[in-house]
């Protein structure tokens, strides 16, 4: 049985569920380290794969220069049209637009110097994964930087428990948790990717493993440990 949710079925989970994606208990505090760590003030243009309703992207234009432009992409149609909304007082410096889960993206080469991406690798398969990454390396300019926020398998005892039981339903009824299960980004990576820092946020026994990382595999300054 294929757990992952495809591109249609990822559509429908997070159109029916998109007006309260914003009430996920867990995501605040890995977000919040995310934007301390992946200097946003410093960027000029942000690519975020997986937008949801927005609520990331306004913290971002909150933080970026002026002049810096933000560019979000999503399956759902209500996802995309709650982000419009939000990003509406920015007028052109920031879209939101409609994707259909196909490659490549809508987005030129070398044209981002962050791209965001929070809680989308869990939902993907092997493959999906690959050519996600792919495009990634294609849109992220030469000293840009890759910023991650995944579900991750607990590290204490009772955080692997809550890890197992999630798979669980994971493997059975993969809508009932939109779609996500716990995974290794420092693994999904691989080796064409340097992680400059990663770090593990703890909320009610689910871990979120937040990384920022580049293409260049000689920069590998990650900090380890707790947030």
């Amino acid at each position: 049985m294929v757990a992952e949710l495809r591109a249609a079925q990822a559509r429908a989970v997070y159109d029916r569920i998109g007006r309260v994606q914003d009430w996920q208990f867990y995501e605040d505090r890995a977000i919040a380290s995310l934007l301390a760590n992946c200097a946003p003030e410093t960027s000029h243009a942000v690519f975020e794969f997986g937008c949801g309703t927005g609520q990331l992207a306004v913290q971002l234009l909150e933080m970026l220069p002026p002049a810096a432009r933000y560019l979000g992409v999503d399956v759902s149609p209500v996802m995309v049209g709650l982000a419009t909304d939000r990003l509406a007082e920015w007028g052109d410096r920031a879209q939101a637009r409609l994707v259909d889960g196909s490659m490549p993206l809508p987005v030129d080469d070398n044209s981002a110097d962050r791209i965001v991406c929070t809680y989308v690798f869990d939902l993907l398969d092997d493959a999906d994964v690959v050519a996600v990454l792919a495009e990634f390396e294609r849109i992220l300019s030469p000293e840009g930087l890759l910023c991650l926020v995944s579900l991750r398998p607990g590290i204490t005892r009772f955080e692997r428990l809550v890890s197992r039981l999630w798979t669980m339903v994971w493997r059975r009824a993969p809508q009932l948790l939109g779609g996500c299960r716990p995974i290794r980004l420092d693994q999904v990576l691989g080796p064409r990717w340097a992680i400059r820092r990663q770090h593990f946020v703890h909320s009610w026994g689910l871990v979120s493993e937040v990384v920022v990382g580049s293409g260049d595999r000689l920069a590998d300054d990650r900090q380890f440990g707790p947030r």
